[in-house]
């Protein structure tokens, strides 16, 4: 995917190599956009939640939502089982690390992420 052509908009489920934490090995994840439309138009990164599946939660916190597979718009969204989205992880990615869109958050459930991500800054 061009980072040059796409506009990413919010609630949209994105499959991106992100680095882990040392920065010298990636893995392919499956963040949620948050950043605004118009952000993400006039700037080549994007700010995305950090998302998990469901089964790896230990410990839930009160900034979780979860993406149920027993959701009705579940097939929306791309993801192939339970994914919990952490809005109190947030982080910057280069549009150019961004492979592809995997589909939607359900609105009902982007509208909880969108008032987490607001609480938790």
């Amino acid at each position: 995917m061009s980072a040059h052509k796409w506009t990413p908009s919010p609630g949209q489920i994105i499959r991106a190599e992100v680095p882990f934490s040392d920065a010298e090995q990636t893995r392919t994840r499956f963040p949620v956009v948050v950043s605004n439309y118009e952000f993400n138009q006039a700037h080549p990164e994007v700010i995305v939640a950090f998302a998990t599946r469901s089964t790896n939660i230990k410990h839930p916190r009160d900034y979780d939502v979860e993406i149920s597979s027993m959701h009705p718009n579940f097939g929306l969204t791309g993801l192939t089982e339970s994914t919990t989205v952490r809005c109190g992880r947030l982080f910057t990615l280069s549009k150019g690390v961004v492979s592809d869109v995997r589909g939607q958050v359900p609105d009902d459930l982007y509208t909880d992420i969108e008032h987490l991500v607001r609480a938790c800054f």
